[in-house]
């Protein structure tokens, strides 16, 4: 993936880009609200690890926010994982509902960013990508709004929640990745067969007895890719 790290803290820029080229991601780094910008509007970002507390351009500590906003509503493929010092619930949900992908808390465990990021990698490998990362962030936005309301949880217990929730939702897409792995095993199969029975109807003669097999079968072969097509796409 591209990914951008925006933060106004060089040695977090430093370690970041160490780490994701780690990953075998490629990284560009903002120190800064309008380098950022400058840097999106120029290049498509499959991510954007994101700085929540870093002043904007009207003076607003919280200008992290404001970009995810900007972001969202001008590269909404691009997706946003937002970094905070501050993290409660009330913040994740308010990233959430911007449209960030998801959120991590200063100091963090390296494996736990490792993990989101893997996880959005997977995400946008999917067939049907788009409605795989709405119905996380969904998914991710309802549990939040829940515990949200849960005042005497402890935010150590509710980090704990919320890594097992993304285990299970990555348990639920997971099989639906198996079930797309399946459909193009046999896309590419059924074109397989296209492409050979075409070939055995070119170099026979039409008067042959298996010129109106080759024909059935490149017919099944042709509705059964189209079928299959019509499934992925929807």
């Amino acid at each position: 993936m591209k990914i951008l790290v925006v933060d106004d803290n060089k040695n977090i820029l430093e370690f970041l880009e160490e780490f994701i080229i780690k990953l075998d991601h490629r990284v560009d780094l903002a120190q800064s609200y309008n380098s950022a910008l400058s840097l999106i509007e120029k290049k498509e970002y499959n991510l954007v690890l994101l700085d929540k507390n870093f002043p904007d351009n009207a003076g607003n500590p919280e200008g992290g926010m404001t970009l995810l906003q900007d972001i969202k509503e001008r590269f909404p493929s691009t997706e946003v994982i937002i970094l905070t010092g501050y993290a409660n619930i009330n913040t994740a949900v308010e990233a959430i509902k911007l449209g960030a992908f998801d959120y991590i808390s200063k100091p963090f465990e390296i494996d736990d960013l490792s993990e989101k990021i893997e996880r959005l990698a997977e995400y946008k490998s999917f067939l049907s990508s788009h409605e795989t990362l709405q119905s996380f962030k969904t998914l991710h936005n309802n549990v939040l709004s829940l515990l949200q309301n849960t005042h005497d949880l402890p935010e150590e217990q509710t980090n704990i929640l919320l890594k097992k929730l993304g285990s299970r939702i990555d348990h639920v897409f997971g099989t639906q990745k198996e079930y797309e792995k399946i459909i193009k095993e046999q896309s590419e199969a059924l074109e397989k067969i296209e492409y050979h029975a075409e070939f055995l109807k070119n170099t026979i003669s039409e008067d042959s007895p298996y010129y109106t097999l080759i024909e059935k079968i490149l017919a099944e072969t042709k509705m059964r890719i189209w079928t299959k097509t019509d499934d992925q796409s929807n």
